[in-house]
C-alpha cells in the first residue's frame, strides 16, 4: 500500500499582505515606535483581496496546507483570529510574536524557518511575504517568496 503524497505547504504573513495596514503605519514611523498601539489597531486592517483569494484557493480547493506566520505580537492573538475568522474564514494554523518579543522580524522568522522540520520543508512551496528585508531572508534560504506589496517599514 502507497502513502499519499504530502500536501504542499504555503506560509502567509499577516501584516501587510493578508491584511491591508496602512491606516496603523503611522504608530511605528517614528521613534519611540508604538508597537502596542500599532498592533492593538489591527481590528480595523482591510482585507487584502487578491492574497485573501489566493489562500483561501490553496486551502479549499487545491488541497493546500497553509500556514499564517506573523510578527504580530500574540497579545492580540484573539483580535487576529475574530479578523481572521470575518475576512478570511477558515482556521490556519497560525504562529505569532510573543508577547514582549522585540526581534526584528527577520530574525523572528528565520528562527522559525530554521526550526522547521525536514520533512515540512520539504513540503513548503512559497511563502507570501510584503516585507523586503524579510523576502530576502526567506530567498537566501532557498525558499520561493511571492512578495505581494513593497513593504519598507
Amino acid at each position: 500500500m502507497t502513502r499519499p503524497a504530502p500536501r504542499p505547504l504555503a506560509i502567509f504573513d499577516l501584516d501587510g499582505t493578508l491584511a491591508l495596514i496602512e491606516h496603523r503605519l503611522h504608530f511605528i514611523a517614528t521613534r519611540p515606535k508604538r508597537w502596542d498601539r500599532f498592533f492593538r489597531a489591527c481590528v480595523d486592517d482591510a482585507p487584502n483581496p487578491p492574497v485573501i483569494e489566493l489562500a483561501r484557493t490553496l486551502a479549499l480547493d487545491a488541497g493546500w496546507e497553509v500556514w499564517i506566520w506573523s510578527g504580530r505580537s500574540d497579545a492580540v492573538r484573539g483580535e487576529t483570529e475574530a479578523w481572521l475568522a470575518t475576512h478570511l474564514g477558515l482556521n490556519l494554523p497560525m504562529r505569532m510574536r510573543r508577547a514582549g518579543d522585540h526581534q526584528a522580524d527577520v530574525e523572528l522568522k528565520e528562527s522559525w524557518l530554521l526550526a522547521l522540520p525536514p520533512e515540512e520543508r520539504a513540503r513548503l512551496r512559497f511563502i507570501v511575504d510584503d516585507r523586503a528585508s524579510v523576502v530576502a531572508m526567506w530567498r537566501s534560504h532557498g525558499v520561493t517568496c511571492l512578495q505581494c506589496a513593497p513593504g519598507e517599514f
